[in-house]
């Protein structure tokens, strides 16, 4: 799952550049021909060394001469590595192998006007923000000052919303504004005159109230009561789950029944993998992988996190299987990869039949869901034992956090949830989806604080969209109620 290594004493240099242009990216290219329907190893191998490129090249400095073949490299590796994203996503590869193969050409018109000459100045550290990019936040805003700053102002996406004065090297403010994603820049002035600035790209502010984690200590009997309704009523056997982490409540119909997990179990890769890299999350190794789970559910993306974790898909399985126990998910399994472009796993058959059939070895409940959702939102409100547990840090956890809200919201990857709510109200969601189950477990970011809503569902018939959407929506009310 990697590229010819690159001599030492040219990594980073105008030479690696030339190498991975001339000797790894025709050898992508050769790659993602293969990425086909009905050959999951090859659309994974595809996937993998388009990546790796991609990976190789943000290593690479190039000087200015140079910079014109780094960008259609880097434009190239990307459309290569959407070209096994559309077998996995179901959609046809052509277009995406045809741009894949223009951006290749683009690359090779301008592999001429490079001549090596060294490697580029190392690029300055960043100046400590918070939130970086990628990030979710709760609307404080914290800034490492450059010498002789006396104030910083705080712009959402080019509008000043704060100005504070400088203490100890430091700004902190507090920022209001829509929820959403935004850009975040930080500007530092001395009497006025401008002396830096710090950007933060692709940050989701959430609303105030949303920085609470209050552990479920007590029963919502009126939840319950309307939960034991809609699961009594349904035709689709349910598993449900909803709780208010600013009151300290919840409630549960049937939330420990094991359902066949689909994707949802993917949010223990996320949390391994981003407890990799608690400084730089959403720019580590493994950001992209985490961003595409989290939007589109992709078992590229999930395949590829678990041999990073654990070396093999057996490793990387067994180290999933362990995040699943620190996160008290008792009743939860990984036992394996995911077959690429398609959304059942790729598992014999549990021949054993209960309340709610198993189509794999890969199960989970409601309870267990709304646990490792409860600690991921709590670890990124800085909670230590929730730290401690998910072993993120606060700002992973909100890279996480950031990467279901931006969940993409078409096909079957369309919220269960959302319905049930005002439209506009923020949703860290993970779904997952086989013919006879559809799932939603969600953070649902309201007004006056979040709350959980898990909703498993299961019909022997087949669960259609519409008819998970509608018992979504019934679930998701209760919880934002």
């Amino acid at each position: 799952m990697c590229l010819a290594a690159i001599p030492s004493q040219a990594a980073g240099s105008d030479a690696a550049l030339v190498a991975l242009a001339d000797r790894d990216a025709p050898a992508v290219l050769a790659e993602i021909g293969g990425a086909m329907p009905g050959d999951p190893p090859g659309t994974q191998r595809a996937y993998d060394r388009a990546r790796d490129l991609m990976i190789a090249l943000d290593e690479v400095r190039p000087t200015a001469g140079c910079r014109r073949l780094a960008g259609a490299a880097r434009r190239f590796a990307l459309a290569a590595v959407r070209v096994p994203e559309a077998v996995d996503r179901l959609v046809p590869a052509r277009p995406a192998r045809a741009r894949a193969a223009a951006a290749h050409r683009a690359l090779r018109s301008a592999r001429g006007g490079c001549v090596p000459a060294g490697a580029g100045p190392a690029a300055a550290p960043p100046r400590g923000l918070s939130p970086g990019p990628g990030e979710a936040f709760f609307g404080t805003v914290v800034a490492d000052t450059p010498a002789g700053s006396e104030e910083a102002e705080v712009l959402l996406d080019g509008r000043v919303v704060s100005r504070v004065a400088v203490r100890r090297g430091r700004a902190r403010a507090t920022v209001t504004g829509a929820p959403g994603r935004h850009e975040l820049r930080v500007r530092f002035l001395a009497r006025g005159i401008p002396l830096g600035t710090t950007v933060a790209a692709g940050v989701r502010l959430l609303p105030a109230a949303s920085a609470v984690a209050r552990r479920p200590t007590r029963p919502d009997a009126v939840a319950a009561a309307r939960l034991g309704a809609i699961g009594r009523s349904a035709g689709p056997a349910l598993g449900l789950w909803v709780q208010d982490l600013s009151a300290g409540t919840a409630a549960g119909w049937n939330s420990r029944t094991r359902f066949p997990a689909a994707s949802t179990v993917k949010l223990a890769l996320m949390v391994g993998a981003l407890a990799r890299d608690p400084a730089t999350p959403a720019a580590g190794p493994l950001g992209y992988e985490v961003a595409q789970v989290g939007g589109w559910s992709s078992n590229l993306a999930a395949n590829r996190l678990l041999v990073a974790l654990g070396g093999s898909e057996a490793g990387g399985a067994a180290v999933a299987q362990r995040v699943l126990a620190r996160l008290g998910a008792v009743d939860s399994t990984y036992p394996g990869g995911y077959i690429v472009g398609t959304g059942i796993a790729g598992l014999p058959p549990d021949p054993a039949r209960r309340s709610v059939p198993t189509v794999s070895r890969r199960v989970t409940t409601a309870a267990d869901l709304a646990r490792i959702l409860f600690l991921v939102h709590a670890a990124a409100t800085g909670d230590r034992a929730a730290r401690a547990a998910t072993g993120l840090s606060t700002r992973a956890a909100r890279v996480l956090i950031a990467a279901l809200l931006a969940s993409e919201q078409r096909g079957d990857n369309l919220s269960l949830l959302a319905p049930g709510v005002p439209p506009g109200t923020p949703i860290a969601q993970k779904n997952g989806w086989i013919r006879a189950a559809r799932h939603g477990a969600a953070i649902i970011y309201t007004p006056s604080g979040p709350r959980i809503a898990v909703m498993l569902s299961h019909s022997d018939a087949g669960m259609s969209l519409p008819a998970a959407r509608a018992l979504g929506a019934r679930v998701a009310a209760v919880a934002a109620r």
